[in-house]
């Protein structure tokens, strides 16, 4: 079994006022064919401010760092702290253009690298 993989990014987060744009890559945007506004996706992110090796052995964390909440495994939260830091979002498509999406604003750094966008489960 591999124990490691090669993951590109598509795109990255641009974030504007109460929007969020994910810029898609050029060498991408044909993947954008029969998206449109109001379709669900998943949005899967590769957390880069948190991809350090001592933050990927980090397994058990405060739920939001809010010391109060008891500790619990990485798995049970949404921590970037994880063996693989990958975020996933649900989310709406507001708005397309080119090879931008316009989104409801999430809680992602400006610049984090998008590694795929899927159609929600239920279209």
């Amino acid at each position: 079994m591999k124990s490691s993989f090669k993951i590109y990014a598509i795109g990255n987060i641009n974030q504007i006022k109460d929007k969020t744009i994910l810029n898609i890559f050029k060498e991408y945007s044909d993947g954008l064919a029969g998206l449109k506004e109001k379709t669900k996706i998943s949005l899967l992110l590769w957390f880069d401010k948190s991809d350090t090796p001592e933050k990927r052995k980090i397994l058990k964390v405060h739920p939001r760092g809010d010391t109060k909440k008891p500790i619990r495994g990485v798995f049970s939260t949404r921590s970037p702290f994880r063996p693989n830091p990958i975020a996933v979002y649900e989310t709406d498509i507001l708005k397309i253009e080119e090879n931008k999406i316009y989104i409801d604003k999430i809680d992602a750094f400006e610049n984090t690298p998008i590694i795929d966008i899927k159609i929600g489960m239920e279209q």
